[in-house]
């Protein structure tokens, strides 16, 4: 929950603060709640900055639900290195580059076969 000394706030802080509560309690985000309540969220944001700087009230802390890890994950991309007859490939110039709808990009040296290239765009994700 958030705790601070309430001696050392400003009415301005202190009402802050009590928003901030009624978020959480809700279970809103401190977004939702000042939409919902009519309140100007950017203006309560930098109150709460402004006591986060004072040392009145430790960062990260704020007024919604906590959230859960995403699910999402980046893919790293992974550079490889292909050696063909003693040539680097990484190393030439690309003369084709394809992007497929799944996000992959293959770049290729030399143009491909037109087969392998139909083939390859028509490959569902």
């Amino acid at each position: 929950m958030l705790e601070v000394a309430s001696e050392k706030l400003t009415e301005r802080e202190r009402e802050c603060l009590k928003h901030f509560r009624e978020a959480r309690e809700g279970g809103l985000s401190f977004a939702e709640y000042c939409r919902s309540s009519g309140l100007k969220a950017n203006e309560w944001h930098a109150v709460r900055h402004g006591m986060v700087v004072k040392g009145l009230m430790p960062p990260g802390q704020g007024g919604g639900p906590k959230k859960k890890p995403s699910r999402k994950k980046r893919a790293r991309f992974i550079p490889v290195r292909v050696k063909s007859a003693g040539v680097t490939v990484a190393s030439a110039a690309p003369a084709c580059r394809v992007r497929h709808p799944s996000g992959c990009v293959i770049e290729c040296v030399s143009w491909p076969d037109p087969s392998w290239m139909r083939a390859l765009l028509e490959a569902r994700s």
